[in-house]
């Protein structure tokens, strides 16, 4: 493949795939800054490797893979976790052109903020189980081989997550 192809076929990849890469990317991160750093360096790396990565059934697969253990990578390398704390009570006010947010819009919001929240939460492989299992819709069996770990491994992260996510649930719908 000559250059100005390959370059036609990395764009048009980078086009169809980035808006799935990142939403990906900042469930696993739960930090839009280090999301985008993380989809940077994986396109950076898909970039030049793209021979072989478009050599695979699966372009998509592959670079979210390579988004997957590069995520592992850059937490195995923090020697501490930063953890988001609320001061206070202080509330964001959210403040949009041309107005408020109609009220269903409002709460999709809400329990979008509230899911990050709670995923955060999440060891690295709980939440990276929960995503690929339900916004990447993928198999036990491919999420277990996604993540090189045993199928019986992403059932109970999996199972210990939903829990989690649950009491979460619980409690904000007491808080409203």
């Amino acid at each position: 493949m000559h250059r100005a192809e390959r370059d036609a076929h990395f764009t048009e990849f980078v086009a169809q795939s980035s808006a799935r890469l990142l939403l990906l990317a900042r469930h696993l991160c739960c930090d839009v800054q280090a999301a985008e750093d993380l989809i940077q360096s994986v396109l950076e790396k898909a970039y030049l490797r793209w021979g072989k990565v478009c050599q695979a059934d699966d372009c998509y697969a592959y670079v979210r893979r390579m988004l997957i253990n590069l995520n592992n990578d850059r937490l195995r390398r923090q020697p501490w976790r930063e953890v988001a704390t609320e001061i206070g009570e202080s509330r964001t006010v959210l403040s949009f052109p041309g107005g408020s947010l109609p009220e269903s819009e409002l709460e999709q919001l809400i329990d979008r903020i509230a899911l990050r929240r709670v995923l955060a939460e999440l060891t690295p492989r709980e939440r990276a189980v929960v995503v690929l299992r339900y916004l990447e819709d993928l198999s036990v069996d491919d999420t277990a081989m996604e993540l090189g770990i045993k199928p019986g491994t992403v059932k109970s992260a999996c199972n210990r997550a939903l829990a989690r996510l649950r009491v979460h649930s619980a409690k904000v719908r007491e808080e409203r």
